[in-house]
This record gives C-alpha cells, structure tokens and sequence, in this order.
C-alpha cells in the first residue's frame, strides 16, 4: 500500500490492538474509484485486507468493525458483499449513515470501513 496522503496512519498500534483508518472503494494503485456499492465494498474490503496484512494482522483478527454509508438504502448489498470476507465468530459491527463521504476520480464514494483488530 502507498503512504497515505495526507496527515494520517493508515494503521495504529496500540499494545496487541490494531486500529485501521477508513478504508474507502478506491483502487490505490491506479486512484480510481468505480461506482456503485457493491464495487466499492469489494474495493474498501480489499483494502482493509491490505493494511491488516502489511501489519501483522489479518481479518480473522479484527474485533470490531464501523461501516459508514451515505445511503442506507445500500444497507442490504454492502451487506451481501460483506458477508463473503468474514467468517465466524464475527466481528462486532456498527453500521452508520454519513450525509457524504469525499470524491475520488470524479466518483462519489457511498462507503468507508474501518476496523480494530488484535495482533498476536
């Protein structure tokens, strides 16, 4: 993964807890983002994977995760694609709708996760 742009961690360690910024439907290594939920939960997913992964982690080990939406109609979808990353016991998860999240390449983005996991 690219360092982050601007003045954030993508990740932060604190004892045995990994916190995760949140991660959005964009592609970093070509700064895309396609649109619609479905593309952009696979894409945010796949990035979170990424930073667990560069950090000693992975999903199996995240505790909680906070899914923002800025379309809560988009719920059952997110939902859908979600539910093909996780495996049980699940994660403890909040979902909260937001008025709007940033736009990348010209594509409004509809989600952004982020996560806390466990280091062992």
């Amino acid at each position: 993964m690219q360092p982050a742009p601007l003045p954030y961690s993508p990740t932060r360690r604190s004892g045995n807890l990994l916190f995760t910024a949140g991660q959005i439907g964009w592609d970093p290594a070509t700064g895309i983002a396609k649109p619609g939920i479905e593309e952009q939960t696979h894409q945010a997913m796949k990035n979170l994977i990424g930073h667990l992964e560069n950090s000693s982690s992975s999903l199996a080990d995240v505790i909680k995760i906070t899914i923002f939406l800025t379309n809560m109609g988009d719920y059952a979808k997110c939902n859908e694609v979600y539910a093909t990353y996780v495996s049980e016991p699940y994660p403890a998860r909040t979902c909260v709708a937001v008025k709007e999240l940033p736009r990348v390449s010209d594509v409004d983005l509809v989600i952004e996760i982020e996560a806390i996991a466990e280091i062992k």
